[in-house]
Order: C-alpha cells, then structure tokens, then sequence
C-alpha cells in the first residue's frame, strides 16, 4: 500500500553541472518518503557521465528528451506522465537545489493537514547562507523592465520600488504567506492538482511558466510558502547575462501578459515607494 504521504520528483537538465546535479538527486533519495524520480535531458547530445550519475542514486531514473530541448515545462510534464505511480504528491526540483528529509517533511505534513492546499514551497538559500526572495506577486512591466534593463537608472527612477513590492520585501519571509507567484526551483503539488491543470504550459519555453502554474493553482486551491522548510538553491539567473536568454525572457513575459492581463505599474502600489520592511 502506497504510503500517504510518498511522492515522485521530476528534475530537467540541459547540460548540467553533475555536482548540483548529485545532490540534489541524493537530497531526494534520502527521504523516506520518496517513492521515485525521473530526470528528463533535454541537451541535443546527453553526456553518458549524466545518465551513469542519476542510476547511481536510489529511486531515480534517466530519459533523454525524444522531442530535445524543447523547454522546462515540457520536460517537467514528461517526467510527469512517465512516473505513473499513485502517490499523493509531486515535485517539481531544479537541478541546482539541495535539502534535507525535514524540508520536505515540513511540506508533506502541511499539505496532509489540510486538503485545501494544491502547492507548497519552502524558503530558497544561497549556498553562504544569504536568502533568496523568491515568493512574488504578479508581475508588472516596470518590475520586470527594472530588473533587467534600468541599469544605473534603477534606483533614480524608481524600479526599486517595483521590483520591492513584486518581490513581496514588505512581508515577513519568516511567516507562512500565501504568494501569487512561487519559484519554480521547488514546488510540492498535490499530484491530482497537477494531473488537473494540464502540467505546465508548454508555450513557456523557459522564464515565468512557474508564475504562470502558480496562478492556475490557486483557481483550485491553496498555494503556501512555509519558511521553516529551508533549500539551498544554486540560483544562476542566466537570463542577465545571455542576450539569448533575454530574448527568451521577454518572450515569456509577453505570453504571461497576454494570458493572466497587462499593468504597466502593480496597481495596489499606488503612489508608494519601495516597501520598508525586508528581511
């Protein structure tokens, strides 16, 4: 009988760095509760040391994308359907993150005392200890503008207060909170949830498919952040320095926009600045 609480793991790669990869293939592997994982390849030519390196490790498996890169949340949704088992849960794992059993247990407990929750996630790390905010509200065109192409004109002009705001710096990141957009890094959903929404829309190439999911979630549910379940996550940001991944970048946002609604500005900002509480 299939333990309450047991779930499946799905990691994409393209190219991977086999050290993140390892751990967090073993961060898995060590939880009790974890029935099985799928690693999808989605580089043109899959090096034999990455498929070796996931074989080595309990519960997972490898496959090489048939259709290619064809982009994170196609490989999520084949790993999906590939790992047919019947547990309660499913998560959606970068290859850059690491964790302990008791990270996962935080959200396995959470979501097994309480039905209405479809997603959880937990707080993200740098590997010194620094953390990442990466709990968000919807984004607005200046946020994501700011972020990226305001340069020395970030703080003069104001985008810090837009990216503050889309990144929620006025909230407690030490209190659960319910955000309108989770990281993709790590995500615990409630397989049938999962089944229901479709996966993830596999028009997102890369960039934004984790906001957009995270919004289709929350039309079924619950979506929690719980900070006591803690993740390190090599966060490489690669969009800011490859002008490929820009393009794919912008490309992302204006399906995001077209689908879930536009806003230059976020509109309960009004005529507020950068939020003051952030820790």
């Amino acid at each position: 009988m299939m333990d309450s609480t047991a779930w499946t793991a799905s990691v994409v790669v393209y190219r991977p760095d086999l050290a993140q990869l390892a751990d967090v293939l073993a961060s898995a592997a060590a939880c009790p509760t974890f029935a099985a994982g799928l690693v999808v390849d989605n580089s043109q030519r899959p090096a034999p040391d990455t498929a070796a390196l996931v074989r080595r490790h309990r519960g997972w498996s490898w496959l090489a994308n048939p259709a290619g890169n064809a982009g994170f949340g196609h490989g999520h949704n084949l790993a999906f359907r590939q790992l047919a088992l019947a547990t309660p849960f499913h998560a959606v794992l970068n290859p850059d993150v690491a964790f302990s059993p008791e990270a996962v247990d935080i959200l396995l407990a959470a979501m097994a005392n309480d039905p209405a929750l479809v997603l959880t996630a937990p707080s993200l790390w740098h590997p010194d200890g620094r953390r990442q905010h990466l709990c968000k509200r919807y984004p607005s065109v200046r946020a994501l503008f700011g972020r990226r192409f305001a340069g020395p004109l970030y703080r003069p002009l104001g985008f810090d207060g837009d990216d503050a705001f889309f990144t929620m710096r006025d909230q407690d990141y030490d209190r659960p909170m319910e955000p309108e957009f989770i990281s993709g890094a790590f995500m615990l959903f409630r397989r049938d949830a999962f089944a229901r929404l479709g996966g993830f829309d596999e028009a997102f190439f890369l960039y934004l498919e984790d906001c957009d999911i995270t919004l289709r979630a929350r039309t079924l549910g619950r979506v929690l952040y719980l900070p006591q379940a803690r993740v390190v996550h090599h966060w490489a940001r690669g969009n800011h320095r490859s002008p490929r991944l820009t393009w794919v970048a912008i490309r992302s946002a204006c399906r995001l926009f077209r689908k879930h609604g536009w806003h230059w500005r976020d509109p309960r900002l009004g005529g507020r600045s950068a939020p003051a509480k952030e820790r």
